[in-house]
């Protein structure tokens, strides 16, 4: 099944909810996370670190029943890491990966009232779609058996490593599943804030001649998101 139908797909499920429901309400938020990725080749599990990046996007919160809501959205997200040696980087060089996905949560939230507010709590899926990136080291890269002078270049995104591109590091299939999890609080009836986690599901390690790759990898990450409802 082809990405774009199903993204598009959702975001018309999102605009029959606004529809549905004249209660519906309609915010901006922003966040600030710190990602990385579970990374194995072979058997050798890999080490990368944590790295800050930021994402932006519109959310609705959609009424249930009593105190629970249907939350989704669309947000533009950062993501990568950055790795010390290991399997691209010569061993005192670092490695460092940013990339952007487009993302559509979809989260139950229970908000019973507490204090001037309410408290927030949600869980659901999330499904994303890589867009692409950059990459960067401070010193050479290497790629198979081929040292690769050049400090930075692109990130693509592909099914399959066949159709990877020399220069350009491949960080995944382009689709994305995982879970959300967020705790926060809401206040003056503008505004919220939540810690926020997500982990991953779905492998996007590349496959390999159409076949399954030689290795594992999931996005995930954890941050700080901030609201401001519109109407």
């Amino acid at each position: 099944m082809s990405i774009k139908p199903t993204i598009l797909a959702m975001m018309a499920l999102i605009g029959l909810f606004f529809s549905a429901s004249a209660q519906t309400k309609l915010s901006v938020q922003a966040g600030f996370n710190f990602t990385n990725v579970s990374y194995t080749l072979g058997d050798k599990k890999q080490d990368p670190e944590a790295i800050p990046r930021f994402q932006i996007g519109l959310a609705a919160d959609i009424p249930m029943l009593a105190d629970f809501y249907l939350q989704t959205g669309l947000a533009y997200v950062g993501r990568g890491f950055k790795q010390q040696g290991g399997w691209a980087a010569e061993e005192h060089d670092m490695f460092e990966t940013k990339v952007h996905y487009l993302e559509v949560p979809i989260a139950i939230a229970y908000k019973p009232n507490l204090g001037i507010g309410r408290l927030l709590l949600s869980a659901g899926p999330y499904l994303g779609y890589g867009l692409g990136g950059k990459w960067k080291t401070d010193g050479s890269i290497i790629m198979g058996d081929i040292i690769y002078d050049r400090t930075k270049d692109k990130v693509i995104f592909k099914k399959d490593a066949k159709d990877a591109e020399f220069g350009n590091y491949l960080y995944g299939k382009p689709l994305d599943m995982g879970l959300t999890f967020g705790i926060g609080f809401e206040f003056l009836e503008k505004f919220t804030a939540k810690l926020q986690l997500q982990q991953g599901i779905r492998d996007i390690y590349p496959d390999e001649g159409g076949k399954d790759g030689y290795g594992s990898k999931y996005n995930k990450s954890y941050g700080f998101v901030v609201g401001y409802t519109l109407f």
